[in-house]
């Protein structure tokens, strides 16, 4: 299967409700100027963040109006290898997706600072091929029904792992295929993303294959940076010529 990604699109957007400069207004002007056909609006939560309701609330005057779809997001960090996530108990119904996001690791007693799993790796503590398989059990889970209320969206699918000391190369065939084939099963959707370079072309050719519906993402904290990609252009580029090889 081609890996298809629209780059009309960006289902990655912060704004002023969490870490982003740029207001839901200006964003969403952004979007237009641009002429992207889907926005997904995202602010990242916690297990208190209490104004979900209020976040979505403000998004909805945007919804509905021709030449752009505007969806409602939050952003929450995997806790453990449970895949329990750091979200709030009761989301809100105007929350359309969840943005699972891989900000700390997620050992089984919960996240560590990738510093600690780095030097955990170096002096023998624990191994890569552990910490690899940690973090695709703690990804699969997360993204279950028991513990995302909303459609998943992978953001930034294995950001964490240059962050201790490891390449999306490490992980092995047969577990990247198996992470796919949980992530397609679960209807989950993928972000290729701008800021992070990640996934690789190799994940993303593997996750097109099990038939995950990948999307673009800029990951912008700035209006100025919304729906421009060079990372994400070039990575479906080289998936699709490597596709392409391997099919001659």
């Amino acid at each position: 299967m081609t890996a298809r990604v629209e780059l009309d699109e960006d289902f990655h957007v912060h704004s002023t409700w969490s870490d982003g400069a740029s207001t839901l207004a200006e964003n969403v002007a952004s979007a237009r100027e641009r002429g992207l056909h889907t926005l997904c609006l995202v602010d990242h939560v916690r297990q208190d963040t209490a104004w979900v309701p209020e976040f979505t609330a403000a998004v909805a005057p945007y919804r509905g109006r021709p030449g752009l779809r505007v969806l409602a997001g939050v952003e929450a960090k995997i806790l453990d290898t449970a895949g329990h996530l750091d979200l709030p108990l009761d989301l809100d119904d105007g929350v359309d997706l969840v943005l699972v996001a891989d900000h700390r690791f997620p050992a089984a007693a919960g996240p560590l600072h990738p510093d600690d799993v780095f030097h955990a790796i170096k002096s023998g503590t624990t191994t890569a091929a552990q910490a690899i398989e940690d973090l695709c059990r703690a990804t699969a889970n997360a993204i279950s029904p028991a513990r995302c209320p909303r459609r998943p969206l992978l953001a930034h699918l294995f950001s964490v792992l240059p962050k201790i000391g490891l390449s999306e190369s490490a992980v092995p065939d047969p577990i990247l295929t198996e992470l796919a084939w949980r992530i397609a099963r679960s209807g989950a959707l993928i972000e290729v993303n701008e800021k992070w370079c990640c996934p690789s072309p190799r994940t993303v050719a593997a996750l097109a294959a099990a038939g995950v519906p990948l999307v673009a993402g800029s990951d912008s904290h700035h209006c100025r940076d919304i729906g421009r990609y060079d990372s994400v252009a070039a990575t479906v580029s080289e998936t699709a010529g490597n596709v392409a090889r391997a099919g001659n």
